[in-house]
């Protein structure tokens, strides 16, 4: 795989022959039609259903405990010995025992999760499996879902490719700004920083006298274009009509932009969640990836303080990310997901391994109900899974083998792809509708 050049793939993207990318963003009009406005009216025909949602995906390549202080890890029965599975509850009791609801049931799990507002918990899904690996470098075929996906390509990537017909991005590229490696169509992207971003866009000053312009003087080379030949153009007239950015919408954009690119200050998950809200506002592209940690690779953890004090970082940031995607009215349109090459091991003090058997991704959206699937086994496995139910069984149809390939089915139909196209592309695995709201 050749690298990218690191000089702005996202500036090359924003920018372009003739600012392209800004002038879509500045009117609202996808690309193609600002390239052939007598023909091209989109992208395409959206690929995913009507509930297609953008992703902000957290990866990480350190096999965060994520999966050690969840629902389903805790009130186990007595084929577990006692000690061998150890939460993290360190003195000032910040991850204590709590109950929470997911889609009416009672849970169990460390107190920061249930800090969650009820709406987000309604529409949030712990989903306990298995990547296969305990190998850091794997991250890429944790996200190649190990050959399940058909054709070399990574999750993230698959998921922009099919679904940026739904949203005519800017580009169809997923933006990568949490420091973990992505490819796309054979090329790593480069990693781009929340600062970053803020220097691409130059200051919320020059963004608003950019697009403000660039709106102007867009629409009038569009009308000029569509005058020129009047007999043929009413369906391209009523598309741009029924397209383009009010000039209101427009300011209301660009301050919402501008007051949020004016706080981030450093590269931190913080302000990572700040620029993926921002991308997406932005309609830039539809996957961000970033990087929430939950323990890091934490062999030695006194107390596991560490641990908790991540744990308690980053999901105060999801409620952030939440927060922000409802003042931007995005609650219904994006999705976020965490996953991680593995979990970490329960049979330590003062410490985890890796874990190859078991880890957790976390899903949130409008496409998800509150719920569990799957839960562990004595020795920190992931259980075998009743397909139907979600449930963990020893006699569950879905070996926990196979678990991961059904994370991926599971996410792919949450975000609006239909379950026909993610069985094609994705060659084992089911989703589980047991927590998925269509």
């Amino acid at each position: 795989m050749s690298i990218l050049n690191r000089r702005q793939l996202l500036g090359s993207a924003l920018a372009g022959a003739g600012l392209i990318g800004l002038r879509a963003m500045a009117t609202g009009l996808p690309i193609s039609y600002l390239l052939n406005p007598r023909s091209a009216r989109a992208e395409g025909t959206c690929a995913g259903s009507a509930g297609a949602q953008f992703l902000i995906l957290s990866m990480s390549a350190n096999g965060d405990a994520l999966n050690c202080n969840v629902p389903g890890t805790y009130d186990l029965p007595a084929a577990f010995a006692a000690g061998t599975v150890n939460h993290s509850d360190p003195v000032d009791q910040s991850m204590t025992a709590t109950s929470l609801s997911l889609g009416g049931q009672k849970w169990t799990a460390a107190k920061p999760w249930s800090s969650l507002p009820q709406n987000v918990l309604d529409r949030t899904v712990f989903f306990h499996h298995s990547t296969g690996t305990a190998n850091h470098g794997e991250l890429g075929r944790v996200l190649e879902v190990f050959g399940a996906l058909r054709r070399g390509q990574w999750l993230p990537s698959y998921f922009a490719k099919t679904l940026q017909s739904c949203f005519n991005t800017v580009q169809v590229q997923p933006v990568t700004i949490g420091g973990e490696q992505l490819s796309f169509e054979g090329q790593y992207l480069p990693k781009l920083t929340p600062t970053g971003l803020k220097a691409v866009l130059a200051g919320p000053k020059d963004l608003q006298a950019t697009l403000q312009t660039l709106r102007d003087d867009t629409l009038n080379k569009l009308n000029t274009v569509l005058k020129e030949n009047r007999a043929q153009t009413k369906a391209e007239r009523a598309y741009l009509d029924n397209m383009a950015l009010s000039q209101t919408d427009l300011r209301t954009m660009i301050q919402q932009v501008a007051t949020d690119l004016a706080t981030i200050t450093t590269d931190d998950a913080n302000n990572q969640v700040i620029a993926a809200a921002l991308l997406i506002k932005m309609n830039v592209a539809p996957v961000v990836t970033i990087h929430l940690p939950f323990s890091g690779d934490n062999h030695t953890d006194n107390n596991f303080a560490a641990e908790a004090a991540q744990t308690v970082a980053s999901i105060n940031n999801i409620k952030a990310l939440m927060a922000k995607l409802t003042a931007y009215g995005l609650e219904d349109k994006v999705t976020f997901a965490t996953l991680n090459v593995f979990g970490r091991s329960f049979d330590t003090l003062n410490g985890r391994g890796h874990n190859a058997s078991h880890a957790v991704s976390l899903m949130i959206g409008k496409g998800f109900k509150g719920g569990v699937v799957g839960g562990l086994l004595p020795g920190g496995h992931a259980a075998d899974i009743d397909s139907k139910t979600g449930v963990a069984s020893n006699k569950g149809d879905l070996a926990a083998a196979n678990s991961l390939a059904s994370v991926a089915k599971t996410l792919g139909v949450g975000v609006g792809l239909t379950d026909a196209q993610v069985n094609d592309q994705i060659t084992s695995g089911v989703a589980m509708h047991s927590v998925l709201a269509q």
